[in-house]
Protein backbone atom coordinates (compact mmCIF):
# COMPACT_ATOMS: atom_id res chain seq x y z
CA UNK A 1 0.00 0.00 0.00
CA UNK A 2 1.39 3.55 -1.06
CA UNK A 3 1.94 5.98 1.49
CA UNK A 4 -0.20 9.49 0.97
CA UNK A 5 3.71 11.01 -0.10
CA UNK A 6 4.26 7.99 -2.29
CA UNK A 7 0.96 8.78 -4.04
CA UNK A 8 1.79 12.97 -4.22
CA UNK A 9 5.06 12.35 -5.90
CA UNK A 10 5.20 13.56 -9.85
CA UNK A 11 1.77 14.45 -9.96
CA UNK A 12 0.74 17.40 -11.91
CA UNK A 13 -1.87 20.00 -10.81
CA UNK A 14 -3.77 20.98 -12.87
CA UNK A 15 -6.29 23.13 -10.77
CA UNK A 16 -6.89 25.00 -8.00
CA UNK A 17 -10.15 25.62 -6.74
CA UNK A 18 -12.19 27.96 -3.46
CA UNK A 19 -14.75 26.70 -1.97
CA UNK A 20 -17.30 28.86 -0.26
CA UNK A 21 -15.71 30.81 2.91
CA UNK A 22 -15.09 27.66 5.69
CA UNK A 23 -15.30 25.20 3.51
CA UNK A 24 -11.44 24.36 2.23
CA UNK A 25 -10.45 24.10 -1.46
CA UNK A 26 -9.65 21.67 -3.74
CA UNK A 27 -6.52 20.81 -5.70
CA UNK A 28 -7.32 18.86 -8.97
CA UNK A 29 -4.58 16.91 -10.45
CA UNK A 30 -4.39 16.04 -14.30
CA UNK A 31 -4.75 12.23 -13.70
CA UNK A 32 -8.33 12.59 -12.36
CA UNK A 33 -7.39 12.80 -8.34
CA UNK A 34 -8.04 15.12 -6.37
CA UNK A 35 -7.29 16.50 -2.26
CA UNK A 36 -9.95 18.80 -0.48
CA UNK A 37 -8.43 21.28 2.23
CA UNK A 38 -10.69 22.17 5.13
CA UNK A 39 -7.89 24.00 7.00
CA UNK A 40 -4.97 26.57 6.36
CA UNK A 41 -3.43 26.28 3.26
CA UNK A 42 -1.06 27.96 1.72
CA UNK A 43 0.12 28.13 -2.09
CA UNK A 44 2.98 29.30 -4.27
CA UNK A 45 2.26 28.66 -8.06
CA UNK A 46 4.61 30.49 -10.31
CA UNK A 47 3.64 30.58 -14.16
CA UNK A 48 6.72 28.87 -15.33
CA UNK A 49 6.40 26.01 -17.51
CA UNK A 50 6.73 22.34 -15.30
CA UNK A 51 6.28 24.05 -11.88
CA UNK A 52 3.01 22.69 -11.03
CA UNK A 53 4.57 18.91 -10.67
CA UNK A 54 4.91 17.61 -7.00
CA UNK A 55 8.51 17.01 -6.14
CA UNK A 56 8.72 15.78 -2.79
CA UNK A 57 6.62 15.92 -0.06
CA UNK A 58 7.49 16.71 3.96
CA UNK A 59 5.54 16.96 6.77
CA UNK A 60 6.69 19.82 9.77
CA UNK A 61 6.49 18.42 12.77
CA UNK A 62 2.58 18.07 13.18
CA UNK A 63 2.20 21.52 11.77
CA UNK A 64 1.87 21.24 8.51
CA UNK A 65 2.78 19.07 5.09
CA UNK A 66 4.35 20.82 2.88
CA UNK A 67 3.54 19.21 -1.42
CA UNK A 68 7.12 20.85 -3.04
CA UNK A 69 6.70 22.10 -6.50
CA UNK A 70 8.99 22.69 -9.02
CA UNK A 71 11.39 25.70 -8.07
CA UNK A 72 10.25 27.55 -4.65
CA UNK A 73 6.73 26.81 -5.46
CA UNK A 74 4.44 24.86 -3.03
CA UNK A 75 1.33 23.97 -1.39
CA UNK A 76 1.50 23.49 2.73
CA UNK A 77 -1.60 22.15 4.34
CA UNK A 78 -1.85 23.04 7.91
CA UNK A 79 -2.18 19.86 10.36
CA UNK A 80 -1.84 21.94 13.80
CA UNK A 81 -4.79 20.39 16.05
CA UNK A 82 -4.42 23.23 18.45
CA UNK A 83 -5.50 25.34 15.74
CA UNK A 84 -8.13 23.36 13.92
CA UNK A 85 -10.54 21.40 15.84
CA UNK A 86 -12.37 20.01 12.35
CA UNK A 87 -12.98 16.05 11.95
CA UNK A 88 -11.53 16.29 8.19
CA UNK A 89 -7.90 18.24 7.81
CA UNK A 90 -7.97 16.82 4.30
CA UNK A 91 -9.64 14.41 2.25
CA UNK A 92 -7.39 12.82 -0.81
CA UNK A 93 -9.15 10.75 -3.69
CA UNK A 94 -7.29 8.68 -6.01
CA UNK A 95 -8.72 7.23 -9.03
CA UNK A 96 -9.31 3.99 -7.94
CA UNK A 97 -11.60 5.03 -4.88
CA UNK A 98 -9.33 5.04 -2.26
CA UNK A 99 -9.73 8.06 0.81
CA UNK A 100 -6.95 8.97 2.99
CA UNK A 101 -8.05 11.61 5.53
CA UNK A 102 -5.75 13.05 7.60
CA UNK A 103 -8.07 13.85 11.02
Amino acid sequence: MQTFSERMIGKSIRSVERSEPGFGISVLFSDGTGLTVYTEVSLRMSDKAGGSYIERVTTSTDERITLHLGGDDFVAISIDRERHDVVELFVYRDTDGTFIVEN
